[in-house]
């Protein structure tokens, strides 16, 4: 989400998030989604080991994609396309889109996600370099200044039962 940019550009990004994480409505009826409401079928669910079940809400239209992307447990990277381990797109359903992800191996990820709305492939963004378009960090950290550390996004995957995680849009 946040390559290579200008510092002032990328100045602006990180106050439209905070902002944007501020006048975010609340999503109450999600806050509390249970594990059985990750017993869920998609294409994308195989049952391999280091499945991450994962569930987007605040998705406000079924169109275009919501892309989820998958980072290690790394600073260096985090947000950035090049530091992704893995990345899935599938097509957005409101008010919430269910899919699977996997892990290279056990152990400590981090992951993002944004509604591509118009599904060209990219992180849109405001004329001042603000995010145009819902996105979400694992764990839901709250953003003030800028993103987030990774440890505020990190969660574990085993390798036998996988892992659950809950990103709510912002």
């Amino acid at each position: 989400m946040f390559d290579k940019e200008p510092k002032v550009k990328r100045i602006g990004i990180i106050a439209g998030m905070a902002l944007a994480s501020l006048a975010a409505p609340s999503f109450a009826k999600n806050a509390d989604i249970e594990e059985a409401d990750f017993a869920f079928e998609h294409v994308s669910c195989t049952g391999a080991e280091n499945e991450i079940r994962v569930i987007v809400s605040g998705v406000k239209k079924s169109a275009g994609l919501v892309t989820v992307d998958l980072f290690p447990n790394r600073e260096e990277g985090f947000l950035r396309g090049r530091g992704r381990l893995d990345q899935v797109k599938f097509a957005a359903k409101a008010p919430e889109t269910k899919l699977c992800i996997h892990a290279p191996e056990s152990g400590l990820f981090a992951m993002s996600a944004y509604h591509d709305e118009n599904a060209n492939g990219d992180f849109d963004k405001t004329g001042l370099g603000l995010p145009a378009e819902a996105w979400g960090i694992s764990n839901n950290p709250k953003v003030m200044f800028g993103p987030p550390p990774v440890e505020k996004a990190l969660f574990d995957v085993n390798a036998e039962t996988g892992a659950h995680v809950h990103i709510r849009l912002n």
